[in-house]
């Protein structure tokens, strides 16, 4: 990294990411790591979610360009290792940014469970709608 480039953007989603998990675990009563839902708390548990997701997002999508490492000089090994780095934090199918965007995702999906578990528990679309603040992705 250069000098004006801080890794405080990298520093800042690993927080989010360490409070998403911490969330998720003292929502869920069971010790066992299930996720238990019912007709009293199904609507809560998909805005804890959805909030959460929507958080972590707006921090990747902001500190998406301080993932990038430029080269400390212009040298063929210093071009190439910092391409590798960036490759690998952000550009490659498998980067961290990838699996991050993939993690939201999968919580994305999970709010859409849980939407739809609410419908069968026979909450409307409109409470659903409410709960979630912005609309039901189901």
């Amino acid at each position: 990294m250069t000098a004006d480039q801080s890794p405080g953007g990298m520093f800042g989603l690993v927080d989010t990411m360490n409070r998403l998990s911490e969330t998720l675990l003292h929502a869920t009563a069971p010790s066992g790591g299930r996720f238990v839902v019912n007709k009293d708390n199904v609507l809560a548990a998909a805005k804890i979610i959805d909030t959460q997701a929507e958080s972590l997002r707006r921090t990747v999508d902001s500190a998406s360009d301080g993932l990038q490492v430029a080269p400390p000089g212009e040298d063929e090994v210093s071009v190439r290792v910092a391409e590798a780095w960036n490759n690998r934090l952000v550009f490659d199918l498998d980067s961290y940014r990838g699996r991050i965007g993939e993690y939201i995702t999968g919580l994305e999906s999970l709010v859409e469970q849980l939407a739809n578990t609410a419908k069968s528990y026979g909450h409307s679309e409109e409470s659903i709608t409410a709960a979630l603040g912005r609309g039901a992705r189901a």
